[in-house]
């Protein structure tokens, strides 16, 4: 969870990351351009493209992408009024089972 300056600038430049793969594998679709050239224009390591194009996510990136859909489903029907110990307990009275979900301010 983003909490300050320094975590905001580096969940800044993931999203960053993630848009300029996404358009780099877009224009070497759509227009045929080498990717090799693509990643030396934008200055991105063509290793890390590939990295991040053959990435399989992870079992606790899975269960963070469950859990976001769960508060987003919750926001959405309260209007987004609940706070982080409200959305705590509306989240473990949801799980069926595992651990309990631990958000953090």
């Amino acid at each position: 969870m983003v909490v300050g300056p320094k975590q905001r600038q580096i969940a800044f430049r993931h999203d960053l990351k993630q848009k300029i793969y996404q358009l780099i594998k877009e224009c070497h679709q759509d227009c045929s351009w080498p990717i090799g050239w693509i990643c030396k224009t934008v200055q991105v390591a063509r290793s890390a493209y590939y990295k991040w194009l053959h990435h399989k996510p992870s079992k606790g990136e899975i269960r963070d992408q469950k859990i976001l859909k769960q508060i987003k489903e919750i926001a959405k029907s309260n209007n987004s009024l609940f706070g982080s110990p409200k959305m705590t307990m509306a989240l473990n009275a949801q799980r069926k089972e595992g651990e309990p979900v631990v958000l953090s301010v």
